[in-house]
């Protein structure tokens, strides 16, 4: 299984979400992408379920949240 990472930590937004959004739009199935936030991305949530995506999401010891996101099993 593949997986792309985009370290979102230091990023100011909307970045994190524009870069997320630019890799979703190509990404094929059975690819992961990793998505490392300092904050819970609440509204990319329902925009992934929207768009055909499933997620999880966990908290780090040093707060990251780590949001790993594929396309839906046909």
């Amino acid at each position: 299984m593949r997986e792309r990472l985009i370290d979102g930590r230091d990023l100011q937004p909307p970045e994190p979400l524009e870069l997320a959004l630019a890799e979703l739009a190509t990404l094929a199935q059975g690819e992961v992408l990793v998505l490392l936030l300092r904050c819970e991305p609440l509204p990319l949530y329902s925009l992934l379920e929207r768009e055909g995506f499933v997620w999880r999401s966990k908290r780090g010891p040093d707060g990251t949240n780590e949001i790993r996101i594929q396309k839906a099993p046909d």
